[in-house]
């Protein structure tokens, strides 16, 4: 009674609009101030905020995120799309199809589906309305496909965070969203055809000069990624000193290209900081609740009445799925990780099912709440960065929402395509 009681002020905390990070702190320790008294709350607070981050393997997330700000700051994004459409922009679909491939390397680059999305929307929206797609078409594509491919194509935050939680190996979460996001790349691109065709929407043959001219602007930073890739996938040095690398590369790089200069490199360290105190934050606040859930017990409690059920796994990893997909459409998607882990996944331990493939259809699964409303965060995002309402964004992106399903049916069905790489490191 108590443990709902707690969950109860949780969600009115966050429906009045409190910081998740600040929820978890405040609500976890009054829990368990409740249930251990005075002194299970004195030991427990004076050690959690700083053994959750103590963590070498956790320094990889402000390196890749300063990386991606070097990225973002030295204006790369607009050079690669602009590469892309020169390259495919003449083919049937091929505005629509340079949108999909430029979101993925960015999203490659950034690592982040807010960032992402953002920049994506100032750049492709209005290229793709002068090639004729429809306003709502472009803006559904660019909220829900951008962020998503952001999130699944390594570097990627959330997966970083939940390998840290469940104690996963983080190279292999890296490396296990690449096929799925090729997989997701691909279904957007044919669904991109077969809407486009009658549309005839495609641009001037670029000259061949053209082409490769375009491309001496970009392959800096797209070999430095393949570089980060490559290491971690041979297992030549860690993530973290993958993340490192990766961080000076784009800086040497940007400050060669001359797209980085004092001001802006200060800039990327300070935005990158901020969104690195977000994130601890988040996660010293998800451990404190951790705490407190262990502390009453509910957690193994559930795991026990599960496991009477008689239920089948994949009836229960249903559920799950229905759970995340109702979440999502409340919480951002790493507080919803942050928050639901250590209770769902000695769950989905205790079924047998894989905690890598697991990681993918999390992530997969709370990015979906992203272009869902009430919050639907990037539906926001690209309503502001392009002046298309709201419920139109949400309009367009209802078939690619189909298509991120399909995706999930499709890796839930065949979980080898997450594996295959992450098994042959």
């Amino acid at each position: 009674m108590l443990a709902l009681g707690v969950v109860l002020l949780l969600l009115l905390f966050l429906f009045l609009g409190m910081p998740i990070g600040f929820t978890l702190i405040v609500v976890g320790s009054l829990g368990i101030f409740l249930v251990g008294g005075i002194d299970v709350f004195n030991g427990i607070l004076s050690s959690t905020a700083y053994r959750s981050v103590n963590s070498f393997t956790l320094t990889t997330i402000p390196l890749f995120i300063l990386m991606a700000n070097f990225i973002s700051k030295s204006n790369i994004a607009k050079d690669l799309y602009d590469c892309i459409l020169k390259w495919i922009g003449h083919v049937p679909g091929g505005v629509g199809i340079s949108t999909v491939f430029a979101s993925a390397g960015f999203g490659t680059l950034s690592g982040s589906s807010v960032a992402a999305t953002s920049i994506m929307s100032k750049i492709c929206i209005p290229e793709m309305v002068r090639a004729r797609y429809k306003d709502t078409f472009a803006a559904g594509l660019v909220a829900s496909s951008t962020g998503t491919l952001a999130v699944l194509i390594p570097p990627s935050v959330p997966l970083i965070l939940y390998a840290v939680q469940t104690e996963t190996s983080i190279g292999q979460l890296l490396i296990a969203g690449v096929l799925p996001g090729v997989l997701l790349a691909i279904l957007l691109c044919v669904y991109i055809v077969f809407s486009s065709v009658k549309l005839g929407s495609k641009l001037e043959k670029a000259p061949w000069k053209e082409r490769f001219v375009s491309l001496k602007t970009i392959w800096p930073m797209v070999l430095l990624v393949l570089i980060v890739l490559v290491v971690i996938y041979l297992g030549i040095g860690t993530s973290t000193e993958a993340a490192a690398f990766g961080a000076l590369g784009a800086l040497v790089i940007g400050l060669a290209m001359k797209r980085l200069n004092f001001k802006s490199v200060m800039e990327a360290f300070k935005d990158a900081t901020q969104q690195t105190a977000m994130i601890f934050t988040i996660v010293i606040g998800g451990y404190i609740f951790a705490y407190f859930f262990t502390l009453t017990g509910v957690g193994q409690d559930i795991i026990s009445t599960i496991a009477e059920s008689g239920l089948s796994k994949w009836t229960i990893l249903f559920f799950i799925i229905i759970f995340y997909l109702i979440l999502g459409l409340f919480m951002d998607l790493i507080g919803s990780m942050i928050l639901t882990l250590p209770l769902i996944f000695p769950i989905i331990q205790s079924l047998g099912f894989d905690e890598i493939w697991f990681g993918v259809i999390v992530v997969l699964l709370l990015e979906i709440g992203l272009v869902t409303p009430p919050v639907g965060i990037n539906l926001f995002i690209t309503s502001k960065y392009t002046d298309i309402p709201v419920g139109k964004v949400f309009k367009g992106s209802i078939p690619f929402i189909g298509i991120l399903l399909l995706t999930i049916l499709i890796l839930i069905i065949f979980p080898e395509i997450v594996l295959y790489l992450p098994t042959n490191m």
